[in-house]
């Protein structure tokens, strides 16, 4: 190359570094100068990849569980450990307490009704008028004497309600009885089929009968004098229910009062009662009488 050629290419180039100035080299040049250990990316280009690293990260890598926490020990009072060691005493106590008194009721409610006589003590009273009169074996209502039935039914009317219910009475002093109330009484104690025969009767008694007004005119007296049931024991045969009634005299020490240590009485016989239901009144009546173990 001739000398004249490069002498212009050296120009060129010293013209080309001497026309920019440092602020106009920097905005001609497109190309930015490198920072020594500073991230290349933008800034916001920066964030987003360590959000993703962050993230890609915690799931290779769970966090390890916290270690389980125990409870707090807390401080016992003196003395409640004694208090609650009372308390169940207590309840156990009561609740024994409660045992005893449920099998002891138990106890007295089985005595009782292992010694209640009470429905025994009603088949007396309704006998009373019956066995008074002592009377002789029958095998049904239509089989039994006359009289026996009506003095027993006459008897039945007088005494009832404690002898309430009467309060006429004729010139010698008899309580007068109208016939129809005799008649109720003898179905009551003989059932629905039984035919009551009034009449005088022929030997001297505590009654007479005046047919004309259909009355009786009755001589009380006291029956302290005459035989009283006390029946032992019943029992079902079919459609019969079957009493053992005692006769009891008058002077039994039992019916006296005249001992203390006696609970029962002694009879002087047994006879036994059978009674039958009567369909209407669903009342039991005597059916018939027979001699004890019969």
């Amino acid at each position: 190359m001739s000398g004249k050629k490069r002498k212009k290419i050296d120009e060129f180039r010293a013209d080309y570094r001497g026309e920019f100035e440092d602020g106009e080299r920097d905005a001609e040049n497109p190309v930015a100068p490198q920072d020594d250990g500073e991230d290349f990316l933008p800034d916001s280009d920066s964030d987003s990849n360590d959000e993703i690293l962050t993230k890609w990260t915690d799931e290779l890598e769970p966090e390890p569980p916290e270690p389980e926490q125990r409870p707090k020990k807390t401080a016992r009072r003196r003395g409640k450990h004694r208090y609650g060691v009372a308390v169940g005493s207590l309840v156990l106590t009561l609740a024994l307490v409660g045992v005893v008194f449920i099998a002891a009721s138990i106890g007295r409610q089985i005595y009782r009704a292992a010694t209640d006589d009470s429905r025994l003590r009603a088949y007396d009273t309704f006998l009373t008028p019956v066995v008074m009169q002592d009377p002789q074996p029958f095998s049904s209502p239509d089989k039994a004497d006359g009289e026996f039935v009506m003095d027993a039914s006459l008897w039945k009317t007088v005494t009832a309600d404690n002898g309430a219910n009467y309060t006429d009475y004729d010139d010698a002093g008899r309580l007068i009885v109208p016939l129809g109330d005799v008649v109720e009484s003898c179905k009551e104690l003989f059932g629905p089929s039984c035919q009551l025969q009034p009449k005088n009767p022929e030997a001297e008694t505590f009654f007479t009968y005046d047919s004309t007004k259909n009355e009786f005119h009755v001589a009380l007296y006291s029956s302290d004098s005459t035989v009283t049931p006390y029946t032992e024991s019943a029992k079902k045969q079919g459609d019969s229910t079957v009493l053992r009634v005692g006769y009891v005299s008058p002077t039994d020490p039992w019916r006296t009062q005249t001992s203390s240590t006696v609970s029962a009485p002694k009879p002087t016989k047994y006879m036994e009662y059978v009674l039958k239901t009567n369909p209407d009144t669903k009342k039991e009546y005597i059916y018939a009488v027979q001699a004890a173990g019969q």
